[in-house]
C-alpha cells in the first residue's frame, strides 16, 4: 500500500514562521558503482503535484515528469555529487554528509528550515530533523527523491556510454543479479566502489575464474 506525503510538518513549520523549508534526500547510498547524489528542494506552500511520492515507487517516465513539474515550480533546488574515489577514500557516511551539505549550500541562503531523509549524520546552523523514511511521508523529501535519483540515474547512463559492458544504464550501479555477472565476466572498472565488501568479493572470485 502506498502512503502518498503530505504537507503535514510543513505546515506547522509554516505557522511558527518558518518560509523556506527545504526537503532533502540522497540517491545511490547503497550502489556498488558511481557516486551519492542528494538534492536540497524548496516548495511553495500547498504546491500541488500529482503523483508525488518515494522515487524508488515510480517508473523512469513518471520521474522524469515530475523532475520536470518540480524544477519549473520549486523555490529552490540544490544538488549535491560525491564521486565513488570519495566514497572509497573516507567511507559511505562521510560521503553522504559531503553531499547533503553540498546540496544545501546549492540552494544560496534560500532555506530556513530542514527536513532531512535518514538518521542524524550531521549538524547545522539552520534548525534541521532528520526523519526515517521521510521520502514516504513528507511532500519536499520526495521532491528531493525525485531530483537526486533523476540526477544520479543520467549520470550513470553517461557511464554506460563509456562502459557499455556493464550495462549501468540498467541497474544504475546497485547490487542487481546482471551487475554481479557484469562484474564476474569483466572485473571492477574505474567508477566501482572497490571498498564496499560485495565488490571486492566478487572480484575476488572474478580473479580466481580467470586464472
Amino acid at each position: 500500500m502506498f502512503i502518498n506525503p503530505t504537507y503535514k510538518i510543513e505546515n506547522k513549520l509554516f505557522r511558527q514562521g518558518f518560509r523556506n523549508i527545504a526537503g532533502l534526500d540522497e540517491a545511490g547510498r547503497g550502489a556498488w558503482a558511481g557516486p551519492i547524489v542528494a538534492s536540497a528542494v524548496i516548495l511553495p506552500p500547498k504546491l500541488k503535484i500529482i503523483g508525488l511520492r518515494d522515487s524508488k515507487l515510480l517508473s523512469p517516465g513518471r520521474r522524469e515528469a515530475l523532475y520536470v513539474n518540480i524544477k519549473k515550480n520549486a523555490v529552490g533546488v540544490g544538488i549535491g555529487i560525491v564521486s565513488e574515489k570519495i566514497i572509497d577514500n573516507q567511507g559511505i557516511i562521510s560521503a553522504t554528509r559531503q553531499a547533503f551539505l553540498q546540496a544545501i549550500d546549492g540552494l544560496v541562503g534560500q532555506a530556513d528550515y530542514l527536513l532531512i531523509d535518514g538518521i542524524k549524520i550531521f549538524d547545522h546552523n539552520l534548525p534541521y530533523e532528520f526523519f526515517v523514511n521521510g521520502d514516504k511521508k513528507i511532500m519536499s523529501i520526495s521532491a528531493a527523491s525525485i531530483i537526486a535519483k533523476f540526477t544520479r540515474d543520467n549520470i550513470l547512463n553517461e557511464y554506460h556510454k563509456q562502459y557499455p559492458e556493464y550495462s549501468f544504464d540498467k541497474h544504475k550501479g546497485y547490487g542487481t543479479k546482471l551487475h554481479q555477472e557484469k562484474i564476474l565476466q569483466h572485473g571492477v572498472c574505474a567508477i566501482h566502489r572497490i571498498s564496499f565488501k560485495p565488490i571486492a568479493y566478487i572480484d575476488s572470485k572474478c580473479s580466481t575464474k580467470n586464472r
